[in-house]
């Protein structure tokens, strides 16, 4: 009898272990702190504890500092950073409501003794949560800290891509250089080896760090490379592809170090510059089926099996979360030609390749917050956007947040799903810039 009672409280106290590992977004028995920090990679380039990040960066983490309650669970707390943003939500919201049973944090509340998951880890958060009275056992030491910094330079991302073209060029459709140069001669034979190349810097955030060469290393480029290897000792050096299509695969590593799942495909939308701005709402099929218009199905299988076991022995032990690797399909020349209709002329074929490895986000990213947000609000069989947007003043972001309501008005089903309208996910203040926001087909 004694050994059966055993048997079920040793099976009962490691359920939350389970559900962790074959179902990462579920987190039972224990609640979380969630903070929208989004100027985590800047943090991290900077590495300094006392780092304070620049304007725009304060801004859209004020704005935004209720996304986490849309990916949070029942029980959770979000961290906010006054009370002025639960009024707006108040008002924002009005005409929806979130899973009712998350608690929202202000400034000047303590934070609960449970563990935090934040946007990304860098030394200026774990300071701060120090400061306001958290215990170190939820927070990583400076010697963890400083892996997961090193971990999340770019340089993580060239050595990953240089395996899986190792390991799968030869056989599949990939595409894909990346050279980490640590001096201004090797930044310029890089630069001049190609006729248009995309430079960046290890550590920066979204479309930010990155320049543009054009076979010729000078002047102001050559300036700003000088710089950033003072700053940051390195520069990575890419070609410039003809890019088609942005996607990405997220991954999540579980905390007692099992392997690393697949939980699915992001689609999503950058600027000119490469800044992120939205994400298709839709299924994981549907994107692979768009996906295999372009890359046979069995190169995507290959590569995401490939991108598990690799990232799994790089990161170990030292992280646990979530894990977006950025992809893309390219457009590359063919030495093949086809007749045009009605025409003696000849036009080359187009050949499509997989990059499979622009860059490595170790930590939670948008892609991961939409892929959530469509199973959990969007009605079956429907599909939509997700949109970060930044409007020059409050003012036009309250015009263009009026007209969509009037346009797209919000319709649900009675089981609680979107299946058609617009939706600000984040509240709208007299000061608000920065706005994200779903649209329902």
């Amino acid at each position: 009898m004694q050994s059966r009672v055993s048997k079920f409280l040793n099976f009962f106290l490691s359920l939350p272990h389970l559900c962790e590992k074959y179902f990462p977004k579920i987190q039972l028995f224990m609640a979380r702190t969630y903070i929208f920090n989004p100027d985590n990679d800047l943090a991290l380039a900077n590495g300094n504890a006392n780092y304070l990040s620049p304007r725009s960066a304060r801004r859209m983490a004020l704005d935004l500092a209720l996304l986490p309650v849309w990916y949070a669970n029942e029980g959770d707390s979000v961290l906010i950073p006054n009370s002025e943003t639960l009024y707006y939500w108040s008002r924002t919201s009005s005409n929806y409501s979130f899973p009712s049973e998350i608690k929202l944090i202000t400034n000047i509340e303590s934070i609960p003794s449970q563990p935090l998951s934040p946007w990304g880890w860098n030394p200026a958060l774990v300071k701060q949560m120090k400061v306001r009275g958290l215990s170190d056992k939820y927070l990583p030491n400076i010697t963890k800290m400083e892996y997961l910094r090193r971990l999340s330079s770019r340089e993580t991302a060239v050595e990953v891509l240089r395996e899986v073209m190792l390991n799968l060029a030869d056989k599949h459709p990939l595409v894909g250089e990346s050279s980490l140069c640590l001096t201004e001669e090797e930044i310029a034979h890089q630069v001049e080896s190609h006729p248009a190349t995309i430079l960046k810097a290890p550590w920066s955030g979204s479309g930010k760090g990155l320049r543009r060469g054009q076979g010729l290393y000078a002047p102001p480029l050559s300036g700003w490379c000088a710089n950033t290897l003072i700053q940051q000792k390195a520069v990575i050096v890419e070609p410039l592809y003809n890019k088609v299509k942005d996607f990405a695969m997220e991954f999540y590593i579980p905390k007692d170090g099992s392997p690393i799942v697949f939980i699915g495909y992001s689609s999503f939308i950058t600027d000119a510059n490469g800044a992120y701005n939205g994400n298709l709402l839709t299924t994981d099929e549907a994107i692979e089926n768009d996906l295999s218009t372009y890359i046979p199905r069995e190169t995507l299988h290959l590569v995401r099996t490939f991108l598990q076991s690799c990232i799994n022995e790089r990161v170990g032990t030292h992280y646990h979360g979530y894990v977006g690797v950025d992809m893309m399909i390219v457009r590359t020349p063919s030495n093949e030609f086809t007749q045009a209709s009605s025409s003696s002329l000849f036009r080359r074929k187009e050949k499509y390749h997989l990059h499979p490895c622009v860059e490595i986000n170790l930590r939670m990213n948008m892609g991961v917050v939409a892929h959530i947000l469509y199973e959990r609000y969007v009605a079956h069989g429907h599909q939509g956007h997700f949109m970060v947007d930044f409007y020059p003043t409050p003012e036009l972001l309250k015009m263009a947040h009026l007209q969509k309501m009037e346009e797209f008005p919000l319709q649900v089903t009675s089981d609680g799903r979107i299946y058609k309208g617009y939706l600000a996910l984040t509240p709208i203040g007299k000061e608000t810039q920065y706005l994200v926001w779903i649209l329902v087909e």
